[in-house]
C-alpha cells in the first residue's frame, strides 16, 4: 500500500528537479532580455516533452 505512494513521492522530486534546473536555466536569460517569452515557451515545452 504505501509503494504506490512512494513512487509519486519519487516521481514529484524528479519533477521538481526538473523544474527546478529550467527555472535556473530561463529565469536569468529572460529577465536579462536575452531570451523572449515566446522562445522561452518553446524552449520549455520541447524540454518538458
Amino acid at each position: 500500500m504505501t509503494i504506490p505512494l512512494r513512487n509519486k513521492i519519487n516521481n514529484n522530486r524528479k519533477q521538481i528537479r526538473s523544474l527546478t534546473k529550467h527555472r535556473d536555466t530561463l529565469l536569468p536569460k529572460l529577465i536579462s532580455g536575452e531570451l523572449r517569452l515566446p522562445e522561452a515557451e518553446h524552449l520549455t515545452t520541447e524540454a518538458l516533452s
